[in-house]
């Protein structure tokens, strides 16, 4: 049996309803030719502290948020696997999840997406790199908020 297609166009109209969703915030859509099918590109700016960038590449829905987190969500031609990308996407830009950094000697070395539940936060996502446990950990938490709030704990 081959894999199902990517519809595109079905990607770049949830795209779209990202911007009509937040139209507060300053996006690019690009579907133009280039190393992904699709991207949106929504840059730091009043109500957004860092920039975010969704794309399209292959049969990969990719989540960029600032400077450390990337995750990926595939197959993307899976419902649920679609539909949990974009709920992360809207619950980051609403605010309602978050992303919580771990730094060591001023670089990340693991990203969390979160989301709350009924008992706290729980994972939704991780990103990670392999470093040396050397030095004493900060953690940083990126969450959309309207006063453009940045915590570190």
């Amino acid at each position: 049996m081959a894999p199902k297609e990517v519809d595109r166009r079905r990607v770049t109209a949830q795209f779209e309803s990202i911007q009509v969703a937040f139209p507060h915030l300053t996006t690019t859509l690009d579907t133009g030719p280039g190393n992904v099918d699709v991207s949106l590109e929504i840059p730091k700016q009043p109500g957004l502290d860092f920039d975010v960038v969704v794309n399209l590449q292959g049969d990969e829905l990719h989540l960029n948020v600032g400077s450390n987190f990337w995750l990926e969500w595939f197959p993307c031609t899976n419902e649920g696997v679609e539909a949990g990308f974009f709920e992360s996407v809207h619950g980051l830009l609403s605010g309602r999840f978050r992303i919580v950094e771990h730094h060591r000697r001023g670089k990340a070395f693991k990203a969390v997406l979160e989301r709350p539940t009924d008992r706290g936060w729980e994972s939704n996502g991780t990103w990670m790199r392999p470093h040396l446990p050397v030095g004493q950990p900060t953690t940083i938490v990126l969450q959309n908020r309207r006063d453009g709030e940045r915590t570190q704990k």
